[in-house]
């Protein structure tokens, strides 16, 4: 199962987003917990590690990006992305994200629910066709100085200081 999730992931980064879900079901239906153990992929043995591939197909969908050290966190929803929200992992903590979007606004929204996250330069992707007008980031209920850039479909947030977020505390940017 290693090498099918590998390759669901693979078809979903590529924006083969219906053959990676169908394969990540395959995989699913195979190991129905009416049937054996789900957390329990057999592939060379009991509990082999490669079956843990399948957090690929997750991040696939999500368009999760992060870097630590650069303080660098990017989203591209490949599924739902008018209402999507997933968790995320980073380096000192976890959270979630959230995009929702209508005919002129995308609000992003990230939320740490444990540990810190320092942020210097965030990415998102906008619908083709669309510009981002204005861009306001919010930490925690303060509006933060920040610049942006789009290239194609990427919209580039750069913070001007570095932001530590904390447990409970929040993120909002707004694009319209």
């Amino acid at each position: 199962t290693g090498f099918e999730w590998q390759v669901a992931s693979h078809m979903i980064h590529e924006g083969m987003l219906k053959e990676g879900l169908s394969v990540a079901r395959a995989i699913h239906d195979r190991y129905d917990a009416s049937l054996r153990n789900p957390y329990n992929e057999i592939e060379c043995s009991d509990h082999y590690a490669r079956a843990m591939a399948s957090y690929g197909a997750f991040i696939s969908i999500c368009g999760f990006e992060y870097h630590g050290p650069k303080g660098y966190i990017a989203f591209a929803p490949r599924l739902t992305p008018e209402n999507f929200k997933a968790p995320f992992i980073a380096a000192e903590g976890w959270g979630t994200f959230s995009q929702k979007r209508d005919a002129d606004t995308q609000t992003e929204h990230l939320k740490l629910h444990w540990g810190k996250l320092t942020l210097k330069q965030m990415a998102f992707v906008i619908p083709e066709g669309k510009t981002a007008a204005t861009v306001k980031v919010t930490v925690n209920g303060t509006s933060v100085k920040s610049s942006h850039s789009v290239t194609a479909t990427k919209l580039v947030v750069t913070l001007a200081e570095p932001a530590v977020v904390e447990t409970g505390q929040e993120v909002t940017i707004k694009i319209q």
